[in-house]
C-alpha cells in the first residue's frame, strides 16, 4: 500500500521537474521563422518577376553551317593538302585535280581565237578592197561597152562600103565580060554577036530581078528593124514610167534605153542597105540598057572588037581580082562585127558584174560580221576552258575546320562528288525548341543567354534571330492528324534560332550538337 503511494508521489513530482524554455529562445525561433518567411517571400517575388520576364528550355542544342566541298569538273585527284579537323582559311588550296586535259582545251581554245581574229582581219581588208575596186571596175566596164558599141557601128559601115565596092567591082567585071562576049561575037559573026548581046540582056535582066529581090529582102530587114526599134522605144518608155513609180530599178530602165538606141541604129543600117541594093538595081538596069545599046552597035563595033577583046580580058581579070579583094574585105569586116559584138557582150557582162559591187560589199561585211561573231564565240570558249581549268584547283570557300574528308590522291571524281565538308569557324548558333505557351512575349531581337552543358558555369550572350514559321511536328515524317478522332492535346514546340554575339571568350570551343539551356529575356 505504501509502495503504491510512493509511485503516485513520484509521478506527481515529474511535471514540476520540466522547466519551460526561456523566452529568448521562443523569440529567436519566431524571428528565424519570420526571417525565413521574408527570405522566401523575397525569393518568391524575385522568381515571380524573373519568370514573368524570362522563358527557358533545356530542349536546345548548338547548330552551325556545314559547307560541302565537291568538284565542279571531273578528273583524277592529284594532291590533297588538308586533313580532318584542320583549320583552313577562306581561299586556301585544299585539293588539286589533274589539269593536263583542261590545259590542252585552253590551248585549243586560244588557237581557235587566234584563227578567228586572223579571219576577221582578212574579212575587214576584203570589205575595203571590194569597195575601192568596185567603182573603178564599173567605170572601166562602161568605157569598154561604149568602145564596143562604137566598134560595131564602124564595122557595119565598113560592111556597107565593102558591099558597095563588091557591087562596083562586079559591075566592072560584068561589063568586061560583056565586052569580051561582044568582041568575040563580032569576030565570029555579027549574028552571033547579036545573039550573045541578047543573052547578055537576058542575064542583065536576071541580075536586075536578083537585085530587086535583094531590095525587097533589105526592105523586109528595114521593116523588122523598125518593128524592133518601135518595141524597144515602147519598152524604154514603159520602164521610164515604172522607174518614176518605183516599180523597177533605174539600172533596168537604162538597159531598156540602151536597147532602144541599139534598135534605132540597126534600123538605120537596114535602111542604108536598102539604098545600096536600090543602087545595085539601078546599076543593073543601066547595064541592061547598055547591053541593048551594044546589040544595036554590035554590027558597027566589029572592027574594034579585037582591040577591045584584049582590053576587056585585062579589065575582066582586074575586075575579078577586085571582086575577090572586096569579098575578102567584106568577110574581114563581118568578122570585125562579130568580134565587136562579142567584146560588147563581154563588156556588158563586166558592167553587170561591176554593178554588183554594193552586194559584194554587203557580202564581205556579212562575212566580217560572221568572223567577229566567231571571235566572240572563240573568246567565250576560251573563257569557259580557263574556267574549267581553274576548277581543277579546289579552294576553301570559307574559314573553318575540315570534316568528313573522304578523298584521297588518285581518286577519279565527278562533278558533285562529296570530297569533304568545312565547318565554318565562329558560325555556331543555338536552336531552342520552346513550348508554344512560352512564346507569347518572345520577339525577334530579344536578348538571350545560352548555358553550355559541357562548360559548367559558362554562359554566352546572344539574341533571338528568328522564330520558325511552324512547329517541329509539322515537318515530321508522319505529322499528327487530329482529324482522325483520337485527339490528345499535346503542347507543341517551336524552334527558335538564337545567334551568339561575336568576340566572346571561348566561343571557338563551341561545337555543333552540344546540349545547352536557352534563356530568353522577354519584355
Amino acid at each position: 500500500m505504501s509502495a503504491t503511494t510512493n509511485t503516485g508521489a513520484t509521478e506527481a513530482t515529474e511535471p514540476t521537474e520540466r522547466q519551460a524554455p526561456p523566452a529568448w529562445r521562443r523569440v529567436l525561433v519566431i524571428v528565424i521563422i519570420i526571417g525565413l518567411l521574408g527570405i522566401g517571400s523575397i525569393a518568391g517575388v524575385h522568381y515571380w518577376r524573373y519568370a514573368s520576364t524570362h522563358v527557358s528550355t533545356d530542349d536546345a542544342a548548338l547548330t552551325n553551317d556545314l559547307v560541302q566541298i565537291a568538284p565542279q569538273v571531273s578528273g583524277t585527284v592529284k594532291d590533297v593538302r588538308v586533313e580532318d579537323n584542320q583549320l583552313v582559311q577562306a581561299g586556301q588550296l585544299i585539293a588539286v585535280l589533274d589539269d593536263a586535259p583542261y590545259r590542252a582545251t585552253v590551248d585549243q581554245a586560244q588557237a581557235n581565237l587566234d584563227s578567228a581574229i586572223a579571219t576577221a582581219q582578212g574579212a575587214g581588208i576584203s570589205v575595203a578592197l571590194t569597195a575601192e575596186t568596185g567603182g573603178a571596175q564599173e567605170a572601166q566596164a562602161r568605157g569598154a561597152v561604149a568602145q564596143a558599141e562604137s566598134g560595131i557601128v564602124g564595122a557595119k559601115a565598113d560592111v556597107e562600103r565593102a558591099g558597095a565596092t563588091i557591087a562596083n567591082a562586079q559591075a566592072v567585071s560584068n561589063g568586061a565580060e560583056a565586052n569580051i562576049g561582044t568582041a568575040q561575037a563580032a569576030l565570029d559573026a555579027a549574028q552571033a554577036n547579036r545573039q550573045r548581046a541578047l543573052t547578055g540582056v537576058t542575064a542583065a535582066l536576071a541580075q536586075v530581078e536578083m537585085a530587086k529581090a535583094n531590095v525587097r529582102a533589105a526592105q523586109s530587114g528595114v521593116d523588122a528593124a523598125k518593128a524592133s526599134s518601135d518595141k524597144a522605144d515602147r519598152d524604154a518608155q514603159r520602164y521610164a514610167d515604172l522607174v518614176s513609180k518605183g516599180a523597177v530599178s533605174t539600172e533596168t530602165a537604162e538597159h531598156a534605153v540602151s536597147a532602144a538606141k541599139a534598135a534605132t541604129a540597126q534600123t538605120e543600117a537596114a535602111r542604108r542597105q536598102v539604098e545600096a541594093a536600090q543602087e545595085v538595081v539601078n546599076a543593073r538596069l543601066a547595064e541592061v540598057e547598055s547591053a541593048r545599046q551594044q546589040i544595036t552597035a554590035a554590027d558597027a563595033a566589029i572592027a574594034q572588037t579585037k582591040a577591045q577583046l584584049t582590053a576587056s580580058r585585062a579589065q575582066a581579070g582586074a575586075a575579078v581580082a577586085g571582086v575577090h579583094q572586096a569579098e575578102a574585105q567584106r568577110q574581114s569586116t563581118l568578122q570585125s562585127i562579130q568580134q565587136a559584138i562579142a567584146r560588147r557582150a563581154q563588156a556588158q557582162g563586166q558592167l553587170s558584174q561591176a554593178k554588183t559591187t554594193p552586194h559584194q560589199v554587203d557580202v564581205s561585211r556579212s562575212v566580217r560580221t560572221q568572223a567577229l561573231a566567231k571571235i566572240a564565240q572563240a573568246r567565250a570558249a576560251l573563257a569557259s576552258a580557263k574556267l574549267q581549268l581553274g576548277y581543277t584547283r579546289i579552294t576553301a570557300p570559307v574559314t573553318g575546320y575540315i570534316s568528313k574528308k573522304s578523298v584521297e590522291i588518285g581518286a577519279l571524281v565527278q562533278p558533285g562528288t562529296p570530297l569533304m565538308a568545312i565547318v565554318p569557324q565562329q558560325s555556331v548558333w543555338a536552336t531552342a525548341n520552346f513550348k508554344e505557351t512560352q512564346l507569347g512575349k518572345v520577339r525577334q531581337g530579344d536578348r538571350a543567354e545560352v548555358r553550355i552543358d559541357a562548360m559548367p558555369g559558362r554562359h554566352f550572350v546572344g539574341h533571338v534571330d528568328s522564330i520558325a514559321a511552324a512547329t517541329g511536328s509539322t515537318f515530321a515524317l508522319l505529322p499528327p492528324d487530329n482529324a482522325t478522332g483520337n485527339f490528345t492535346k499535346v503542347v507543341q514546340r517551336i524552334p527558335v534560332k538564337i545567334v551568339l554575339d561575336p568576340e566572346q571568350p571561348d566561343v571557338d570551343r563551341l561545337r555543333a550538337g552540344m546540349s545547352v539551356v536557352a534563356i530568353i529575356q522577354t519584355h
